[in-house]
C-alpha cells in the first residue's frame, strides 16, 4: 500500500530529530539518510496524490458530459411540439 505524503513527512521529521539528538556520528548519518529518503518519498507520494485527484476530476467531468449527451439525445428523439 502506498504511503501518504503526510505520513512520509512525519517520518522525515522523526528521523531528522533523531539525527540531531544522536551522539554517535555514524548513527547521526544513518538517521539523516533516512530523513532524506522519507523526504524524497513524500515528494513522490504528493505527486501520486495530485494525479489521483486529477483523474477523479476527469472522471466526474466525463460523467457530467455523458449526462448532457443523454439529455441532448432524449430531446432529439422527441418530436417538436406545435406552438
Amino acid at each position: 500500500m502506498a504511503q501518504t505524503s503526510t505520513f512520509c513527512l512525519a517520518q522525515q521529521s522523526l528521523h531528522q530529530a533523531r539525527a540531531v539528538s544522536e551522539i554517535l556520528p555514524n548513527a547521526r548519518q544513518i538517521a539523516q539518510r533516512a530523513a532524506n529518503a522519507w523526504g524524497r518519498e513524500a515528494e513522490l507520494a504528493a505527486g501520486a496524490e495530485r494525479r489521483r485527484a486529477t483523474r477523479t476530476l476527469l472522471a466526474e467531468d466525463e460523467a457530467i458530459a455523458a449526462e448532457f449527451r443523454a439529455e441532448d439525445e432524449a430531446l432529439a428523439e422527441k418530436p417538436p411540439t406545435a406552438r
